[in-house]
């Protein structure tokens, strides 16, 4: 999935997959006996990094400052207006090129650049919370829009992100952890942000 979640607004910490536990959206504690909420903003944007050093027009090694990338059907990067095709190197923090692609024109480009999927995601891009495990215990997470640096408190089980550009500013939003009263004490790690979209490469 291009589109991803991040736990800042520069979309430097990117939530991690499932299984894998490296950077996940969690909460250190809450209280299972008498019940406690928690609630964090959380932000939708395409995958992205940033170049860990200049480049010019010419090589075909694209370092970067976090590995990303993984999906080797999602082959299509932008840095600036240079459209790059990922050859090797899905999900490290060197990747492999063929440059410029589709029309655009290969260019210099300096440390601390974007580097971002290039695809879009239609009107129908959504997240909710799905459980991977045991008891069905998705109800416990919502989501809301922001207001203001706010929720807006309208909690929902899906929220619509809408459609979302390459090159959009990140979607601020809320989710909401509610742990019911008397529930038992236990280690929760198969609740998961599902998001879906209609994903299409961006045309320039």
């Amino acid at each position: 999935m291009a589109l991803r979640l991040y736990e800042d607004a520069a979309l430097a910490n990117i939530v991690t997959l499932e299984n894998i536990f490296t950077n996940p959206d969690d909460e250190a504690d809450l209280d299972g006996d008498a019940g406690e909420t928690a609630q964090k903003a959380l932000f939708a944007a395409m995958e992205q990094t940033t170049l860990s050093a200049d480049i010019n027009n010419s090589v075909t090694t694209i370092p970067l400052n976090a590995a990303r990338f993984a999906d080797t059907g999602l082959n299509v990067i932008i840095i600036g207006t240079e459209k790059m095709f990922i050859t090797a190197g899905h999900g490290t923090t060197s990747l492999t090129v063929t440059r410029p692609y589709q029309g655009t024109s290969a260019a210099s480009h300096s440390e601390d650049d974007a580097v971002i999927l290039c695809y879009d995601a239609a009107a129908d891009a959504s997240v909710t919370c799905t459980d991977n495990a045991g008891t069905d215990e998705s109800s416990w997470v919502t989501y809301c829009a922001d207001s203001g640096g706010n929720p807006d408190e309208n909690w929902q089980s899906s929220y619509a992100i809408g459609a979302l550009d390459y090159n959009s500013s990140a979607l601020k939003f809320w989710r909401r952890v509610v742990v019911p009263a008397s529930s038992d004490p236990q280690l929760k790690i198969d609740l998961l942000h599902s998001v879906s979209a209609t994903i299409t490469e961006h045309e320039i």
